[in-house]
Formats: C-alpha cells, structure tokens, sequence
C-alpha cells in the first residue's frame, strides 16, 4: 500500500523517474517501522516538487542505525541496518527527527534518480533536545528577565498554532538542508527558531500554559520571564514567518501558511513580546478563543 501510493503522488506531481527508488526506500522504512515499533506508522510526501521528500513516521525513539557494509552478496533486505543502507545510496539526502514532542520518530528521504556511490551512510540524525543541550549556556539570572504578560491568552487556539509552528519549523529545517543557496530564507528562519527554542528553555512560566492546556480551559492570563534577547528575537521571527508564507506559496507540497484566524494569533503573540520587550503596555487577545468551526478539519 505503501509503496503504491507513494507512486502515485510522485506521477501525479510529474516526478515519476523518481518512484524505483522511492518504492525501495518506503519498502525499507515501513517494514522496519512494522517490526520495530507500535501502530501507528504514518507515510506522507513533503516537500517541494524539485526535492520531494518521502517521510515514514512511527512511535519508536530510537533513530535508525544503517550497516556501513555493503561489500557483500548476502540477501540485503535480510537485515534492517543493511535495509537502511539501500535507503541511504538511493537518496540524494536521508535522515531522521525525532519528534519535539517525544512520542517517536520520522525517517526521511529525498530520492536520488540513481545509485549514490558516495552516499552518507550516517544520514542527518536530528534531536532538538540534544542541539539545545549544546547550544544552552549559563542561565539568564532572574532578575534580568523581562516580563511579558499574555492576557486572555487561547488555550486551546495557541495549542493548534503550536502544532503548526513545530511542523513548519522541521518543514523549513530540511528544506534549509536539501538546498541551502536555493532556500536561504529556510535557512535563517532556521536559525532563528533554535534561537526561539533557546530562549523559551530559559523562561520561567511556560509551565503554565501546558497546565492550562492539560486543563482544557478555553483562556488563561499568562506571565512569564523570559531573557532581554527574546522580545528583539520574537519581532524577527514574525517578520521572517510573513516573509516565508509569500515566498513559498506557490510551493505545492508545502503546506505553512496558517489559517487567519491563526495568522492573526500568531501576529498578536509575537508581537506582544516584541511591544513589552520595548516598554508598551500588555494588550489582550481580543479575538475568539476556540477555533473556528470551518476550521476544525485542517
């Protein structure tokens, strides 16, 4: 089923030379995620329709491990690290991300029109948990922190923002990967959310909203501490996600621009860092707090 269906997109978005090696590569990926791990496995195509991507998700933390030996005549589909080697020479570029919120994993891979004798057997493995644990230096003292209020903050309307921003952050990651002097904007966008990741790990009260949205309230004031780089860091990030939703419209496997509805929760929420940041005043959130109904099936 897999690997029809992968055929499929791939001729219906004009890219059918493509699809050998993508139905050796899911082949792969879905059979080790069948064994290796518990239901459900999820296949997706992403992407753009220069560099599609073949994305095989499951509910496993440990990042696949490929064979680097490929020297001999046994049977190659008999073992899943040598499986995983076929994957990586028939992909331009392969890897794998380990889900932010830490319920699994998703492998992916850009076919490749032909064998790649030079291959990255290792593959781009990708855990935010460990790229912060690097990055993070010592700790803002408290009494530097500056204080932004969110007031009538959407619980659940910033939890459906959330999703799309992880989503759109890993989307961006990888194009900024697959095609760096092409997709430049994917990569400073890039660079900025670790930067956001960075400085919300240094706040004090995040907490607080995911007790709200355990809860299931519908609104929440918030007030968090939150270091003197965050409101400047906060401003940029708006100005570069409105740059990236007119860049890449016209990108058929993307999906990143949000509703408008969350459009403008996003406008309103980095905003208000960036406002307090510089002296203003809070302003509540004045829009609806649930979703819009139209909206609910995206």
């Amino acid at each position: 089923m897999a690997r029809a269906w992968v055929t499929g997109v791939l001729t219906d978005i004009g890219r059918p030379e493509l699809v050998p090696s993508a139905q050796l590569a899911v082949s792969e990926l879905v059979t080790n995620a069948i064994l290796h791990s518990d239901p459900p496995v999820t296949v997706r195509v992403r992407g753009t329709l220069d560099h599609p991507r073949i994305e095989v998700a499951d509910q496993s933390l440990l990042p696949p491990r490929p064979a680097r030996d490929l020297s001999n005549d046994d049977d190659h589909l008999s073992t899943v690290g040598r499986g995983l080697a076929l994957v990586a020479i028939h992909s331009i570029k392969w890897g794998s991300d380990i889900d932010d919120t830490g319920t699994g994993k998703t492998v992916w891979f850009e076919p490749a029109l032909e064998v790649q004798e030079d291959a990255d057997l290792e593959g781009n493995l990708f855990d935010l948990d460990e790229v912060m644990h690097r990055r993070l230096g010592d700790r803002v003292p408290d009494e530097d922190l500056v204080r932004i209020q969110l007031i009538n903050m959407p619980v659940a309307l910033f939890g459906h923002l959330r999703t799309h921003y992880m989503d759109l952050r890993r989307e961006l990651r990888l194009l900024a990967l697959t095609d760096p002097e092409r997709y430049p904007l994917a990569t400073e966008v890039t660079d900025v959310f670790l930067q956001v990741e960075e400085e919300r790990r240094q706040a004090v009260g995040v907490a607080d909203l995911d007790e709200a949205l355990a809860n299931g309230d519908q609104s929440v004031d918030l007030e968090y501490g939150v270091p003197p780089t965050a409101p400047g860091t906060m401003g940029r990030m708006r100005d570069l996600l409105n740059e990236a939703y007119v860049h890449f419209a016209d990108e058929h496997l993307l999906s990143i621009t949000p509703t408008p509805q969350l459009l403008a929760l996003q406008h309103w929420y980095l905003s208000e860092f960036e406002r307090q940041g510089t002296g203003g005043t809070p302003r509540p959130w004045s829009g609806d707090v649930a979703l819009e109904p139209s909206q609910t099936a995206s």
